[in-house]
């Protein structure tokens, strides 16, 4: 598409117009589908187990189940609020999706496209300046042994150069809303780039994150569109966690495979029974780190960290150590050494169900998980409705909704230029909202 094209307006139905919704993706289903199993698992679970399969001791009590649950329980209703009390669309100041036109997307998507690429090129200048090369990727391939290559060494991010690879995340959000409204191959074919160099993030760097944080953007938005465009479609999006959640356990077990089973193979067991019980590790160990962190991690002089990682890490503060300065601390090493004393570093999820605990105490913690619940129900039934800014930025806090057990993916300062780079577009589409359907 190019400049001078009259640009064709898509029908609300199609592009964004009010939807019944789907349960799933609201952010009490969402967090439901995850949560509450995970707790149960952690709580049947005992000490001997957690000993045996996982190398350490449970230090999770009861009270603290509790806690985490209320906290959940909390998040769930704030969601669920602006969904029963919204009688309707009304008149908001945000653009509808329907009204932002396909050209304006596209160029935000070529400019999104090669911000990340600069980045990626950024990444590999610098995997190659401490010593990366092809020969140890082929190694990593033919051992399927990705965990104890340097590679995650070499290719170790730099804030602020290599940051730039993290808007793959708002070019998979655009690319995707571009193709739910035309087929373009250009666009499909830089996705799928995207999404290959995530998944060699994910293989060589065992940063299985790196796909996950594309792949649930673009499976969000897909089934809202499925959602709007009948009653059999929102019937089959609506049972799609039958298909989903199996699916994500076997790609689970398809990285885990050359990150860990090259290892425990040795000790025998069949690679189903290890991959189901990996899976359970990380939740179960991400809530024991969360009571160790609210056992061993709250004392002396401490700001919140978790959950406004993302200032904390952001180019500038970072290297000035401001953390460090206000606090004599610093977060990760603190919490890297509880982890050495009271648990184990393998398995160092900081739960995210503890980290408002862990900043804000009990009552601060709890008011945060309620208010929480309440902006993502707010953003959630805007991008029912049709919201334009809602579609861009829902879909990527999603992420952060199905992995609330194991951290707080809203904190983070990988998640943040995604979420700058989005809530730009959707300002600029608003100013660009009473000239849409014009000559571009």
């Amino acid at each position: 598409m190019t400049a001078g094209t009259v640009e064709r307006r898509v029908p609300a139905t199609r592009a964004g117009g009010p939807s019944p919704g789907v349960w799933w993706l609201s952010p009490a289903g969402a967090a439901a589908l995850t949560v509450p199993v995970t707790l149960l698992i952690s709580w049947r679970l005992g000490d001997a187990y957690f000993r045996q399969s996982w190398n350490t001791p449970k230090s999770l009590t009861d009270t603290t189940l509790l806690l985490f649950a209320a906290g959940a329980v909390l998040f769930a209703l704030g969601g669920m609020l602006p969904l029963l009390l919204g009688a309707g669309r009304g008149r908001h100041a945000a653009s509808p999706a329907a009204e932002v036109d396909t050209w304006f997307l596209h160029r935000a998507a070529v400019v999104l496209y090669r911000l990340t690429m600069v980045g990626y090129v950024a990444l590999a200048v610098v995997g190659l300046s401490r010593g990366a090369r092809p020969a140890d990727l082929l190694e990593a391939l033919t051992s399927q042994d990705a965990f104890d290559s340097t590679l995650r060494t070499q290719f170790a991010p730099i804030a602020g150069i290599t940051t730039l690879t993290q808007l793959g995340i708002a070019y998979v959000v655009v690319a995707v809303t571009l193709l739910t409204r035309q087929r373009d191959r250009y666009v499909a074919r830089r996705l799928a780039v995207v999404l290959v160099l995530a998944l060699m993030r994910a293989f060589f760097l065992t940063e299985r994150l790196a796909i996950l944080e594309l792949a649930i953007p673009a499976v969000g938005i897909l089934a809202m569109y499925a959602a709007r465009r009948g009653r059999v479609q929102r019937r089959v999006t609506a049972a799609a966690p039958f298909v989903l959640v199996p699916g994500a356990v076997a790609v689970f077990g398809i990285f885990e495979y050359s990150r860990s089973w090259v290892f425990y193979s040795q000790g025998g067991g069949s690679f189903f029974q290890f991959v189901i019980d990996r899976l359970a590790g990380y939740y179960a160990t991400a809530y024991n780190n969360g009571q160790l962190a609210l056992t061993y991690g709250t004392s002396g002089v401490r700001l919140p960290y978790g959950s406004i990682e993302a200032f904390w890490t952001a180019p500038g503060i970072s290297q000035l150590d401001l953390y460090g300065q206000l606090t004599g601390r610093y977060e990760p090493d603190d919490f890297g050494t509880i982890l050495q004393q009271y648990g184990n570093p393998e398995f160092n999820s900081p739960g995210g169900l503890s980290i408002p605990f862990v900043d804000y105490g009990t009552a601060g913690g709890l008011v945060f998980f309620l208010l929480a619940g309440l902006a993502l129900g707010l953003a959630y039934l805007r991008w029912r409705e049709g919201e334009f800014w809602a579609s861009l930025v829902y879909p990527v806090a999603l992420t952060g909704l199905l992995e609330m057990p194991r951290y707080l993916y809203w904190g983070q300062g990988r998640v943040l230029p995604s979420f700058v780079a989005l809530v730009v577009i959707a300002w600029l589409a608003r100013r660009r909202v009473p000239t849409a359907g014009t000559i571009g």
